[in-house]
């Protein structure tokens, strides 16, 4: 071989190698800068990522829902969630060579193109599902500058998500009419189902619909709906599926009726989105707003109630009964109230927990100082010596405000607040006393909790919409022995005026009545059931002559009628009282005489603008009587049977002195006003 033969080969040799160089180094470059745009460009995914949530019973029943925040019926969908043969039948239609080309089919651009020069419109269109995506994510005109757009777009969305990844977005956004977007929207809202299943009418339904979706909306135009579904169908091969003759689809109303806003409202503010399945029982929930309704509310007020199962599901939410007044469309089941004496329960529970008292332990009521506090009963009567289970069942405050003294107002708040029962303190507050008289916001879900943990020998789960039921742990709020105790007690509570209960169906109850009659509520217990009925008027003014038994407790009682039978509450009865250790037996009351009214260091108006003297009455407990008052030193002629009072002379200070029959004595400093 000659030298020139050998110089010509390693030559092409050299320009080969050039060649090959200078082709990687181009695809190279093209890569990065494809790379480099898609990084500097990225699609608006916005779209896609803004979800509606719709809420379904625990049966799969529509319940429930809200748009997207742009105002659309949208979620997100899988292709494993949608029936394949519609998958089929929309590629077959829409885009034939999907799963081959990269986002843009040459071979449809070219036969759109020689469509529309030779019959001068456009027969069909050459855009790919790629294509079709890109437009739904970012919307806009058709013109051949958006065409290219979309093609630009549509080969990135392969590019970037892959072929898959683009189907998925198509059937999430795909127009199905009205503001409903995406197969799994248009299945559950147009057919009540999900697109798992779907029929060939269905299926048709949804791909022409995509097409035309305001002028082919099947409830609006239904005759053009159908009579596109069947020249679609026609159009496909008789056999398989796709036959004719299959039953036509049933179609639903494509609207929502607004069953649950309060699950719905607190679902949407925790994050919740896309399709859930919930434990309400719609057909219950159904029932408790008609008794709601049904039932007169207080003077301007409204009803609210929850129904919740013992695994701390809830069953039914009605925030408030649709009445006409301030605030009444506001959802009440997670508004702050004074519980009233919803909570006494719980003291006593956990009195019985730390062993400082027993069902059967005699203690009095009667007028009590508490430092500077000095509570009364509702009706201003005190009832001498009773037992506990009798000061709860009748829902007298001393005993209850002498329990939380026992275990101390902030044991018993830090105690709910660990198992979960958040309560609202007055501003710049410390827990007191006054807890156990309802000073002291809860939300009815909360106070639900509380039950619901009675119910389950003490054990706190939170309230919860999920269905089915995950079993949660719990945080132990008393003891077993403690809540049983407590439910049977509970079950002897005085019932509403003119209802009758029998053994078997006794519900183990509470009500309570906020100060100054702006709360009324009733909480019970029955079987695997619990529920907490609110009354009053969501702007928090008084409403004269609410009570928790005489208002809310008849409310209670209804809805437990409509609820099914199921299990057995837990309750156990505590020992007889001679059984009880010494200490137990009766509480021992503090020695020597207290003032209770006025309080030390106080100030009283008993001056009016008028002149006219309005005498202070003076109250005492403890001791030995009779009393004896002293003020300043001179002793008040006080008649035997009548309630002691002072006139004072003029404003200023004065010192008010009690001696009991033993010589015991105790005195308080006071200004007149």
């Amino acid at each position: 071989m000659s030298a020139s033969t050998l110089q010509t080969r390693a030559r092409r040799k050299r320009l080969w190698r050039h060649g090959l160089g200078g082709i990687s180094l181009a695809a190279l470059c093209l890569v990065g800068g494809l790379w480099a745009a898609d990084r500097l460009f990225p699609p608006d995914m916005k779209r896609a990522n803004q979800q509606a949530l719709l809420m379904q019973d625990m049966r799969g029943e529509l319940l429930d829902g809200r748009v997207s925040p742009d105002g659309a019926w949208r979620f997100e969908t899988r292709r494993e969630a949608v029936d394949p043969r519609y998958l089929a039948l929309l590629l077959q239609v829409e885009d034939r060579r999907f799963w081959i080309h990269p986002g843009v089919d040459p071979l449809s651009l070219l036969r759109a193109g020689f469509q529309l020069a030779t019959r001068g419109h456009i027969v069909s269109g050459g855009s790919t599902l790629a294509m079709q995506t890109a437009r739904l994510l970012t919307p806009h005109r058709h013109s051949l500058r958006g065409k290219v757009f979309d093609m630009l777009r549509g080969a990135q969305l392969e590019w970037r998500y892959g072929r898959r990844g683009v189907l998925d977005l198509y059937l999430t956004l795909a127009p199905e009419s009205r503001n409903i977007e995406g197969i799994r929207s248009a299945s559950l809202l147009w057919f009540g189902h999900e697109p798992l299943h779907l029929s060939a009418e269905e299926s048709a339904l949804m791909i022409v619909m995509a097409r035309h979706p305001q002028s082919l909306r099947p409830d609006r135009h239904p005759l053009a709906a159908r009579a596109q579904v069947a020249r679609l169908l026609a159009a496909q091969p008789a056999e398989g599926w796709l036959r004719r003759g299959s039953m036509p689809y049933v179609l639903h109303s494509g609207h929502l009726v607004h069953e649950a806003p309060g699950p719905l409202t607190w679902q949407w503010r925790k994050g919740m989105r896309g399709v859930a399945r919930t434990s309400i029982d719609r057909r219950l929930q159904a029932s408790l707003a008609g008794i709601l309704h049904d039932t007169p509310p207080p003077s301007g007020g409204t009803w609210a109630a929850l129904v919740a199962r013992r695994d701390g599901s809830i069953a039914a939410w009605q925030g408030n009964a649709g009445n006409g007044c301030s605030g009444c469309a506001a959802d009440m089941i997670t508004a702050w109230r004074s519980p009233g004496s919803a909570l006494k329960p719980a003291i006593y529970g956990m009195a019985f927990q730390l062993g400082l008292l027993a069902p059967d332990t005699v203690i009095q009521d009667r007028a009590s100082h508490f430092g500077g506090y000095a509570p009364r009963n509702y009706d201003r009567i005190f009832h001498g010596t009773t037992t506990v289970r009798t000061a709860l069942q009748r829902s007298y405050n001393l005993p209850a405000v002498r329990a939380l003294d026992m275990i101390g107002a902030g044991y018993f708040a830090g105690t709910l607040d660990a198992a979960g029962i958040a309560l609202k303190l007055p501003p710049n507050t410390s827990p007191s006393l006054a807890l156990a008289l309802g000073g002291v916001g809860i939300t009815p879900l909360d106070l639900g909790r509380l039950y619901v943990a009675l119910a389950n020998e003490g054990i706190s789960r939170p309230l919860s919409l999920d269905w089915p039921v995950e079993p949660a742990p719990g945080t132990r709020l008393i003891g077993a022995r403690a809540s049983r105790q407590i439910l049977s007690i509970l079950g002897g509570s005085p019932l509403p005026k003119g209802r009758v209960e029998t053994v078997e169906g006794r519900v183990a109850f509470k009500t309570g009545t906020s100060y100054g009659q702006r709360d009324a509520w009733a909480a019970g217990l029955r079987g695997d059931w619990a529920v907490v009925v609110w009354a009053g008027r969501p702007d928090g003014t008084a409403v004269p002559g609410i009570t928790g038994l005489g208002t809310s407790a008849p409310v209670l009682m209804h809805v437990f009628d409509i609820l099914p039978e199921s299990g057995a509450l837990p309750t156990e009865m505590p020992p007889a009282q001679a059984m009880l250790s010494p200490a137990l037996q009766k509480l021992s009351e503090k020695r020597g005489p207290q003032i209770v009214q006025p309080v030390n260091n106080g100030r009283v108006e008993c001056f009016a603008e008028d002149g006219h003297v309005t005498p202070l009455g003076l109250v005492a407990s403890g001791g030995v009587e009779p009393y004896r008052w002293l003020v300043n030193g001179v002793p008040l002629d006080t008649p035997t049977g009548i309630t002691p009072s002072w006139t004072p002379d003029g404003p200023g200070f004065a010192h008010i002195a009690l001696v009991d029959a033993t010589g015991a004595g105790s005195a308080v400093d006071i200004r007149v006003q």
